[in-house]
C-alpha cells in the first residue's frame, strides 16, 4: 500500500511479479504518476524478453494486483527489464498507461546510493565501506568505515546509471556494468553487490 493505492502481489511472487510490484510502488509515490491509477481498469500480460517469466497486471478501484503468467484470454506484450521497462509499442491505452507506471523517474545518484547501503549495511559479504563517484558531476560520496585504509568498495560512474544501479533497475547488479559503470573491489565483494542489487530490485 502507498497512499490511496493499493498494490497487491500473489502469495508466493516469482522475481519478477516482485519487481513490477516494486517499481509500482515506487510510481505510488509520486503525484504526478499516482492520480492514473484510479483511472485505469482491466488487465495487461507482459512477458520478459530476457527469459520465460511472465506477470499479468489487472486494475480495479484505483488498485493493481501482479501475478505471474498471462492470464487467459490476454496477448502478452513483450518487455525487456533492463535500466527501464521496455514495453513493446502498442495502441492499447492501458498499455500505454502501464509503461508510463513502470518507468518513474530516477532518484537522484546520492539518494538511490543512500537507500541502497540503508538495505544492506552490515549483510553477509557487504562491504564495509562504500565510495560512490560520480564521473559526470565530479563528486563522490562515501558510506561507512572500513576496517584497513583504503579498503573502500568503489563504484563509479555517470549519474544516471548509478541511479539506476542503486534503485534496483536493470536486470543485474552486472548490467551496469555494461552502461558505464565500473567497480574496484573483490570478487567476492561484487557477488555480494550482486545480491545487494537484487534486494534492493525485489522489495526485500
Amino acid at each position: 500500500m502507498s497512499g490511496a493505492v493499493r498494490i497487491d502481489v500473489e502469495t508466493d511472487p516469482t522475481p519478477l511479479v516482485l519487481s513490477l510490484a516494486k517499481v509500482l510502488l515506487e510510481s505510488a509515490d509520486l503525484p504526478e504518476h499516482r492520480e492514473l491509477f484510479p483511472g485505469l481498469s482491466g488487465a495487461v500480460a507482459l512477458r520478459s524478453g530476457i527469459d520465460a517469466q511472465a506477470a499479468t497486471l489487472s486494475f480495479a478501484d484505483g488498485g493493481v494486483r501482479v501475478d505471474h503468467g498471462v492470464a487467459p484470454g490476454l496477448e502478452a506484450i513483450p518487455l525487456v527489464p533492463y535500466a527501464e521497462y521496455l514495453l513493446t509499442a502498442t495502441p492499447d491505452p492501458l498499455a500505454e498507461a502501464v509503461a508510463a507506471l513502470l518507468n518513474p523517474p530516477l532518484p537522484d545518484w546520492r539518494d538511490a546510493a543512500a537507500s541502497f547501503w540503508s538495505a544492506n549495511e552490515g549483510s553477509e559479504g557487504f562491504p564495509e565501506e562504500l565510495r560512490v563517484v560520480c564521473s559526470t558531476e565530479e563528486q563522490e560520496i562515501r558510506f561507512g568505515q572500513g576496517s584497513e585504509a583504503g579498503a573502500a568498495y568503489e563504484v563509479h560512474g555517470p549519474a544516471e546509471a548509478l541511479a539506476a544501479t542503486f534503485s534496483g533497475r536493470g536486470d543485474s547488479f552486472l548490467f551496469a556494468l555494461a552502461t558505464g559503470v565500473t567497480v574496484v573491489g573483490g570478487v567476492g565483494q561484487l557477488s555480494a553487490m550482486c545480491g545487494a542489487h537484487w534486494k534492493v530490485r525485489f522489495g526485500g
